[in-house]
């Protein structure tokens, strides 16, 4: 009985051969990793540069129902029964109603390689105060001071305002003068909903809006109701939204924005087409946290109640590159299994080493697609990769088969392989089953590919190795 070497078995070097493809696939996990945080890098860069322009511009826009707000002095006695005056505050009132009708229009600037979108609104609002009775607010021992009654508007980013301000006050027009005094509008952060970075915050998760416009208005004590109107211009980046503080709120957008997000503690009604989107939202009493009116705290506790719409791009190239990072092992590992089944069926030799260079080839495409993206667009960019990456890997399988016909389906696997990639990452909701679906039937077409292969037949070369050595003896 003749031995053979550890080495000259066939299923030993089928077995090292798959044991160093497996230690250069790990390998190629660190370009992977490194890539992924160049694309997130990038990311962060252009995010600066957006903050940067629309700091210039104006910021997110948040924009409070107005709030009627009435000094008081309240009264009490003291020991000797004389009526005697506290501390001033407030009294402060929310609107029976307000409905809100405008237009949105968005621009693209740009800066270096970076495309930031912005917009412009033109808002047109109209309601209603109704002073409750003081008896039932529980007023009846202050003294309030109709004569300082004002209006506060909350606005996140005076920078915003593209024009003059006029209230409409029971028919009289009142100019409307930047800053609002005495009390501070606050909102809460919502937790994975960070469309707003405010300038100010207060402890805990609580942000302040601590800027406005406000204006006297002429408050009678025999007329109880007063109805308000005002227009105004606003610019602003990322999302506009809006705070429910009436008793029934309404607001109706229009835009030819054609993907917007609808974010907050309330959804529209809502038409979305390649034309723009057309947005209702209506808000009951019932629906928001905040009383009819408040007094003896200065603070508007707004808390979650803030709806809108954000203006983004919905996917960008950036986040589409990092999806397309994170199939790269998917990538190497079909690809490599390509070859080595190659390698099986057509009994050649391939070296580690080209196995290593197919691998770094394809570690080049996610950063030509990264690179080419910034200047043509996440599309654009992958079709151009993709060719190269592809191209540059037929080539060079041509000189490790043995035959045209292996490369000619090395190629074609390819290609199936970056389209099926591609289609994954155009899909939302389907994608896990796309690429469940898709793996599967890999996984099947490897299984048939290989049913009749004979993993431990000795090569020819070993046979006559042996048969030599046999003669010898």
């Amino acid at each position: 009985m003749t031995a053979t070497s550890f080495f000259q078995n066939a299923g030993n070097k089928i077995t090292l051969k798959l044991l160093l493809i497996f230690f250069l696939v790990l390998f190629l996990m660190i370009p992977k990793f490194m890539i992924l945080d160049l694309v997130d890098e990038r990311q962060r860069l252009s995010e600066q540069v957006k903050d940067e322009v629309a700091k210039g511009w104006a910021n997110e826009q948040i924009i409070t129902s107005p709030a009627l707000v009435i000094p008081y002095y309240y009264l009490t006695k003291n020991d000797a029964g004389k009526t005697v005056t506290s501390s001033k505050s407030n009294f402060i009132i929310y609107p029976e109603n307000i409905e809100a009708i405008g237009n949105l229009d968005t621009q693209s600037k740009y800066r270096s390689l970076y495309k930031v979108l912005l917009y412009e609104s033109q808002l047109s609002f109209k309601g209603k105060f109704e002073i409750p009775d003081i008896k039932v607010a529980g007023l009846q021992d202050a003294t309030l001071l109709y004569s300082e009654a004002y209006i506060a508007i909350g606005i996140s980013d005076l920078k915003g305002i593209q024009s003059t301000v006029d209230l409409t006050w029971n028919g009289q027009k009142n100019k409307v003068s930047p800053g609002i005094k005495d009390i501070n509008f606050r909102y809460m952060n919502i937790t994975n909903n960070a469309y707003i970075q405010p300038e100010y915050s207060d402890a805990g998760s609580y942000y302040a809006v601590k800027t406005g416009m406000s204006t006297l208005v002429n408050i009678e004590d025999s007329n109880k109701i007063y109805n308000f109107s005002f227009d105004i211009d606003i610019k602003g980046s990322r999302a506009l939204l809006f705070s429910p503080m009436a008793k029934n709120t309404s607001v109706h957008i229009k835009s030819p924005f054609p993907d917007p997000s609808f974010i907050g503690d309330f959804l529209p009604l809502h038409t979305t087409n390649d034309s723009g989107f057309d947005a209702k939202w209506s808000v009951l009493e019932y629906n928001k946290s905040l009383p009819a009116y408040q007094k003896s705290n200065n603070m508007v506790d707004i808390g979650t109640n803030l709806f809108g719409v954000k203006i983004a791009e919905a996917v960008d190239n950036y986040a589409k590159t990092h999806r397309v990072g994170k199939y790269m092992i998917l990538f190497v590992i079909l690809t490599f299994l390509v070859v080595f089944l190659t390698e099986i069926v057509e009994r050649i030799n391939i070296h580690i080493f080209q196995y290593t260079l197919i691998g770094l080839a394809l570690a080049i495409f996610f950063t030509l697609l990264l690179s080419i993206s910034e200047f043509w667009g996440f599309d654009l960019a992958y079709s151009g990769a993709a060719v190269a990456t592809i191209a540059l890997i037929f080539l060079y399988s041509l000189g490790m088969f043995k035959n045209k016909k292996s490369s000619v389906l090395l190629l074609s696997l390819m290609v199936a392989l970056f389209s099926y990639i591609y289609v994954i990452i155009q899909l939302e909701k389907t994608a896990l089953l796309t690429g469940s679906i898709g793996l599967f039937v890999i996984i099947a077409l490897t299984m048939y590919v290989t049913r009749k292969i004979k993993w431990f037949e000795e090569d020819e070369s070993n046979k006559t190795f042996i048969e030599e050595k046999k003669q010898i003896n």
